[in-house]
């Protein structure tokens, strides 16, 4: 088992653009090979191993919601007690009169799937923290093990099925099929093992699938950095509800069997132990890798079983030895370790299924086309939004008692460049905050084409033509320079050879072509500030925020910038927050002076370099 979980692990990124019919034929060799040695173990060990299969697949749903979506969850045992829970209802009352228990394993996959979407939506468009994520979860998993162990009475039941209370419920029907008309078939103990192996794979192969489909390519990307995905124009909350959603129907899945194969189910599935042995399995396997949920599921289970003893007191010792040597020696799981190692020997064995797989080759090699240009599909994107100005009308903004921008009221031009400068402290950054989105205006609006803003989230905005730059590059450093663009490009078209496209052409304007296969974290610094601008140019802005483009940039690469700047103002409203006073006088635009979070002044360079209110401004003279 373990050398054909091997075979379908792979190493990392680079190598990991493996096909479809790739990723099947490994999954089929290791399923024809689970079943020969199911029929040669003794029924009893082919039985314990369908429990480890119903494990890996509960394992496969924290991998794809922490692993690929980045969404750090105690919730999935609970969501899995769920579904087991659900199937015992069903199969009870309705298995005698229909003959079968696959309608039951659906019901479960359903419950579980919309409990985990409604836990989802008060998480995510609460805007909760990752943090507080794990904490509600595991909350929800502690209140359903009270809930569930207090329902010993004969009143608490659905139909013919009680739910037990801390007994549990008994006596559940096995997993049983049924064609229309013919007779009725339990599933023996060795075909139960390989209908949960089959099942296993098929849902890993699934999400390998998915997560080479933009909504994973998203995922992946929202993991990396939420923030410049949802400026991107991406619906950052969203993109987590589906993926909890879908996690939560695959957890629900491998309860729903689990209750198949024990024939009960009981309220110590919520608890709090089974909710900390999902994350060990992932864990010590890679959450970035599927076969890591295999892998986590063998070692863990496996060492327990072998030294756990009969009545399992030796258990939390065995777990706790193998947690802190994971954490101490092996950080990242065995498999991203293990794919580490093979990868400078030079073997290819281990480099499928470790990590997201990157785009497929087709689309790393497209080429722009001929004459076509960055600004081509930018000028005609914007339309008469590039006629648009961008306005704020007594906009005013408060952390607590703290005001940091104070009844603001400025009209910036449809195009061209505009500089906005101030001391420490004067309320550019908060500014552009409530331009972007990224903060909430407490008094006043912020206006697009005279069209209120104000109470739109940042991707909204972003797909209306807001693009912002932040001070400190914002970009998805684990991911290649190629694919940070092509997110970027992805994002308003939604359509995968035109995005293919554009990348190609932002690659050439930037002159980062050379770099394309490269993580984006490699880059130099003045390089990592291109590639964002670059992205902030694929959404097809019509208004650009750029917070300190040159901060740390050489002569050089500030001469650069300052001609990327140029360009982009011929196209949009380009509004620039600087310090380097020399960068100001050679984009030579219009600038507007912050003061204390108020509107100071406005003029040019010239005439405010002469004004000697701007002196004592930043010398701190009164």
């Amino acid at each position: 088992m373990m050398a054909q979980l091997a075979r379908l692990a792979g190493t990392g990124a680079q190598s990991g653009r493996g096909s479809l019919g790739t990723d099947i034929s490994a999954a089929v060799l290791a399923l024809v090979a689970m079943a020969i040695l199911g029929n040669l173990v003794e029924e009893f060990t082919a039985f314990e191993w369908s429990l480890w299969a119903i494990q890996a697949i509960l394992a496969l749903s924290l991998v794809l919601i922490w692993g690929y979506g980045g969404i750090f969850s105690f919730g999935q045992a609970a969501i899995y007690g769920i579904g087991g829970y659900t199937y015992g209802f069903w199969a009870i009352n309705f298995a005698d009169n229909t003959g079968e228990t696959l309608t039951a394993v659906v019901a479960a996959v359903v419950v579980g799937a919309a409990f985990a979407a409604l836990l989802g939506y008060f998480m995510f468009y609460g805007n909760v923290t990752n943090v507080y994520v794990a904490i509600i979860t595991l909350a929800t998993s502690l209140v359903l093990f009270a809930f569930v162990n207090s329902t010993s009475g004969s009143e608490y039941r659905i139909g013919d099925a009680p739910f037990g209370g801390y007994n549990g419920m008994t006596r559940i029907p096995r997993l049983t099929w049924r064609l229309p008309g013919g007779a009725s078939h339990e599933l023996t103990r060795v075909q139960f093992f390989v209908v949960c192996v089959a099942a296993g794979l098929l849902i890993a192969v699934g999400i390998r699938m998915l997560s080479r489909r933009p909504f994973g390519r998203v995922a992946v990307a929202m993991q990396h950095n939420e923030l410049r995905t949802e400026l991107s124009g991406y619906n950052v909350r969203s993109h987590k509800l589906a993926l909890f959603t879908i996690g939560g129907g695959i957890a629900a899945f491998a309860g729903a069997l689990f209750s198949a194969w024990g024939r009960f189910i009981s309220p110590p599935v919520f608890s709090l132990t089974p909710a900390a042995l999902v994350v060990i399995w992932v864990l010590v396997g890679s959450r970035s890798s599927v076969a890591g949920a295999f892998i986590g599921v063998l070692i863990v289970e496996g060492l327990s079983s072998w030294a756990g003893g009969a009545d399992g007191n030796n258990e939390p010792i065995v777990l706790g030895a193998i947690l802190v040597f994971i954490v101490l020696f092996l950080p990242g799981g065995v498999i991203a370790n293990a794919a580490k190692v093979w990868a400078m020997t030079g073997s290819q064995a281990l480099n499928r299924w470790s990590k997201p797989p990157t785009p497929p080759e087709a689309a790393l090699r497209s080429q722009p086309k001929p004459g076509s240009s960055v600004f081509d599909w930018m000028t005609e994107a914007n339309g008469v939004r590039s006629n648009t100005p961008i306005a704020t009308r007594n906009v005013t903004k408060r952390f607590g008692g703290i005001t940091a921008v104070d009844n603001v009221t400025i009209d910036f031009p449809p195009t061209g460049v505009s500089c906005l400068i101030g001391p420490n402290g004067a309320g550019k950054s908060t500014l552009f905050g409530l331009l972007s989105g990224q903060y909430s205006v407490t008094d006043g609006s912020v206006l697009l084409e005279e069209q209120n803003l104000t109470k739109w989230p940042a991707f909204q905005r972003a797909r209306q033509g807001i693009g912002v730059k932040l001070q400190v590059a914002s970009i998805f450093k684990e991911l290649s320079v190629r694919e940070n663009l092509w997110l970027a490009c992805f994002a308003l078209p939604h359509n995968r050879a035109t995005a293919d496209d554009r990348a190609e052409q932002l690659l050439e304007w930037l002159e980062l072509g050379d770099h394309a296969q490269n993580p984006a974290g490699t880059l130099s610094h003045g390089q990592q500030q291109w590639l964002e601008i670059g992205m902030v140019v694929a959404t097809k802005p019509c208004v650009v925020l750029l917070d300190e483009p040159t901060a740390g940039m050489t002569r050089e690469e500030t001469r650069r910038t300052g001609e990327l700047v140029a360009q982009l103002g011929e196209r949009a409203s380009v509004i620039v927050v600087e310090h380097d006073m020399e960068f100001v006088r050679q984009l030579s635009a219009p600038v507007t002076v912050l003061h204390r979070g108020r509107l100071f002044t406005q003029g040019s360079f010239d005439e405010l370099s002469r004004d000697e209110r701007i002196l004592d401004i930043y010398l701190g003279r009164e």
